[in-house]
């Protein structure tokens, strides 16, 4: 367990309700859930298979899972790495697409993301194996047909020929989930938000997912839970004031939330991270903290998607001036932690990556688990 000091304890969890938690090491601590950040169990790694099917849902969850049935109200799937368990129904509304089945090629897969995320046009597409791009209105989707009503009529389309999804963002539901909650990370790599989160037997836990009716899930399935609503907030989950980017050519980088800034999802040596900020050199990011926040954290490291290329600086800068710079680092270096950066009382917070020793090449640049703390 992580909590607002920085604080790190270790036990076993016995009892988890109402916002309360209890961990046992050689005596019983009852813990407010508000001031935790986050608790990972020992000895999980939380990593998304290169060959299962996804469903990407609105507010950032990913979900591992197969689809059986998809209608113009609802999906059903099951999860692809636990068949057993029962068959999830989703609403559309939170839906942003689904693959089918991943490229086997990192960049191609990344690539993929990006259409997904930031998609835009007022109607469905289909993606098909061979590139093409299918519009209209989704009808529904079996074992063997995807039906999509197209200006030209109703077109059916093999199953086995649609690569992924992308379903109309008018029509989704982008409301946060209010209130305290947790964000579950499952050792196959799903994570989601949901409230109620309780441990109902020594080895079960339950939640209620923003995305369809509660969860009841073996406990040796989850990673990890970050806490939400409490003493943490995640700059992903923030707007900021100002992104600045400088080219060293001509190439343009965004500000990708929760995502490497290649598009794929934030790795720093082998480990899966799935809050944080994904930029280039050179950027700066600025948020307005209006005096509320105690302290900053943050793991930061050059992507995995950068296979071992790559080499900044991270500085961050509280009110404008300087709080921390980091050595140089590649990606090949060890993630390195930013822990219990002072930001009391400071009015804004900037973060900025530089290019160092190889120019720009590669410079895919992670703020993992980057946070704030009342």
């Amino acid at each position: 367990m992580t909590d607002s000091a920085g604080n790190v304890r270790q036990g076993a969890l016995s009892d988890l309700k109402s916002g309360r938690l209890t961990l046992t090491t050689s005596e019983q601590l009852r813990l407010s859930t508000r001031d935790l950040v986050m608790m990972k169990f020992t000895d999980r790694t939380s990593l998304l298979a290169a060959e299962d099917p996804l469903v990407f849902l609105t507010g950032g969850d990913v979900l591992a899972m197969r689809l059986e049935k998809v209608d113009d109200d609802s999906l059903i799937g099951r999860w692809a790495q636990n068949p057993n368990w029962p068959a999830c129904k989703i609403s559309l509304e939170f839906v942003r697409g689904v693959i089918l089945e991943l490229p086997t090629v990192a960049r191609s897969r990344a690539r993929l993301f990006n259409q997904i995320f930031e998609f835009d046009e007022p109607h469905d597409t289909v993606i098909l194996r061979n590139g093409d791009l299918v519009d209209g209105e989704f009808s529904n989707l079996d074992d063997k047909t995807l039906v999509l009503e197209t200006p030209l009529g109703k077109s059916a389309i093999e199953r086995a020929g649609v690569l992924a999804m992308i379903f109309n963002p008018t029509l989704t539901s982008r409301e946060p989930p209010p209130g305290e909650g947790v964000l579950v990370s499952l050792v196959d790599g799903s994570r989601f938000r949901g409230t109620d989160v309780k441990l109902e037997t020594a080895d079960r836990i339950s939640l209620k997912p923003r995305f369809g009716a509660a969860l009841d899930l073996p406990l040796a399935a989850v990673e990890s839970l970050r806490f939400l609503g409490g003493c943490a907030t995640y700059l992903s989950d923030l707007a900021p004031v100002e992104y600045q980017f400088e080219p060293f050519f001509d190439l343009e980088w965004p500000l990708r939330r929760d995502r490497s800034v290649a598009g794929g999802f934030l790795k720093l040596r082998g480990i899966e991270y799935p809050k944080g900020l994904g930029v280039h050199s050179r950027s700066t990011v600025t948020y307005r903290l209006a005096g509320a926040y105690r302290r900053f954290r943050a793991m930061i490291g050059v992507d995995d998607s950068a296979a071992g290329r790559g080499s900044v600086v991270f500085e961050v800068l509280v009110d404008g001036n300087s709080a921390y710079k980091s050595d140089v680092l590649t990606g090949a270096s060890p993630a390195a932690a930013i822990e219990r950066l002072d930001v009391a009382g400071a009015k804004t917070l900037t973060l900025r990556v530089d290019y160092a020793t190889e120019g720009d090449i590669l410079d895919h640049a992670d703020w993992c688990d980057a946070l704030l703390i009342k």
